[in-house]
């Protein structure tokens, strides 16, 4: 279904966008706001969602999912160790850090936590250099991801998020976390929902230089992980150039949204902040009281009968997962409608879309999912597609002829 456009009148007129049938969420600080239900990716609520600001910190899901994918190739593993060089180590004053000091070796899983909890500028530039070289060369396949994901306003000059020169929208930012979630769904477990790390410790302390006395924790800079029910992630970001930026998400009994708010401003960095948490706890908030994920039980499918294959009948399974989202009123007056035609002709190939199903309350449609062959057909024997040919021809006779895939 599609969003419902507004427009505020005036100079400073704001491109609005809201699923139809629910009130618009309380305003917030933000420049521009996403809010999307991740089953389906599908925008509840948008304003300005394409102006184009630095993403600040949120820099570094892009350089986690870069990482990841340097996992999956093999060229690079969790468990590989860093070497800490001054360079890492040389930043602008009052820069986010997770303390790395020069020759300290460092698991890169370690790093990943520092970069994704306390925004580590310092565990940015190590990790950026450890998988590529240099950070220009990290950044170029920052860049080549951005690409390959169909992002056209995004791109990256370096994988920590200080420069204004990274740029984003929130339409962008939120479809990529989609992405990411989907596609590393252990980083919520091992890195983002993680409240609190403890860093440096005796183990990574370089030589000849003391451990810390005491424990040195270090919270999550994403302050809903601490105080929001079902908050596990992702990231929090913040650089003059472009204000107060968040990217969230929460779960609770199966219903996940994901928000993404950039531009948000603040006469101190505290003041920021706090007013980038409540921002983020009215959306989800919102989204919450009036969205409700269903997953369907799709049981009971008709056997379809096959001509010309070896086997006889086929019951189609759900190509896709049929989870999807609808206001909260809906839920309970779902139902399903099975279109299939009763008969197909093979061979029919696995996977092959055969029907579909469609979810509807009080006659509007709302969701559908293709139904599919389970497996193969191919055709049968020479004895069986003769047989079978015969029936079929006298059947054509009258006007009855099975649908072909």
């Amino acid at each position: 279904m599609a969003l419902l456009a507004l427009r505020a009148a005036g100079a400073g007129a704001q491109e609005v966008r809201l699923y139809p049938g629910v009130p618009e969420p309380p305003p917030v600080n933000a420049r521009s706001v996403v809010v999307m239900e991740t089953a389906g990716g599908r925008i509840l609520y948008e304003r300005d969602a394409d102006l184009p600001i630095p993403p600040a910190s949120l820099t570094k899901l892009m350089t986690l999912r870069v990482l990841y994918k340097e996992f999956a190739s093999g060229r690079m593993s969790p468990d590989d160790i860093v070497t800490i060089l001054p360079e890492d180590c040389s930043l602008p004053y009052n820069s986010s850090l997770m303390y790395l000091q020069p020759y300290m070796r460092v698991p890169v899983r370690v790093l990943m936590q520092g970069l994704a909890v306390v925004s580590g500028n310092d565990a940015a530039r190590a990790l950026a250099r450890a998988a590529a070289g240099s950070i220009e060369a990290f950044a170029a396949r920052m860049n080549e991801e951005a690409a390959l994901l169909g992002l056209e306003t995004t791109r990256f000059v370096e994988p920590s998020g200080l420069s204004e020169y990274n740029l984003t929208t929130a339409r962008e930012m939120a479809l990529f976390a989609l992405r990411y979630l989907k596609d590393y769904p252990e980083s919520l477990r091992d890195l983002h929902s993680l409240r609190w790390i403890e860093f440096p410790t005796a183990e990574y302390m370089p030589p000849g230089v003391p451990p810390p006395k005491g424990r040195m924790v270090q919270y999550n800079n994403n302050k809903l992980i601490r105080s929001y029910e079902g908050a596990d992630g992702l990231k929090t970001g913040f650089i003059r150039e472009s204000g107060f930026n968040l990217v969230a998400t929460a779960e609770r009994e199966g219903t996940r949204f994901l928000i993404v708010t950039l531009g948000g401003s603040g006469s101190s960095s505290r003041v920021g902040g706090d007013v980038r948490e409540r921002d983020g706890r009215e959306l989800l908030d919102w989204a919450f009281r009036n969205f409700i994920t269903v997953r369907p039980r799709v049981e009971g499918l008709p056997a379809l009968r096959l001509w010309k294959t070896s086997e006889r009948s086929m019951v189609p399974v759900p190509g896709s997962d049929p989870a999807f989202t609808v206001r909260v009123e809906d839920a309970p007056l779902v139902r399903a409608r099975v279109e299939v035609p009763p008969e197909l002709v093979g061979p029919i190939p696995g996977g092959r879309r055969v029907g579909r199903i469609a979810f509807e309350a009080e006659g509007r449609e709302l969701h559908s999912v293709d139904l599919v062959s389970p497996a193969e057909y191919p055709l049968g024997s020479f004895w069986i597609r003769l047989r079978d040919g015969i029936a079929l021809f006298f059947r054509g006779l009258f006007g009855k002829r099975p649908a072909s895939v």
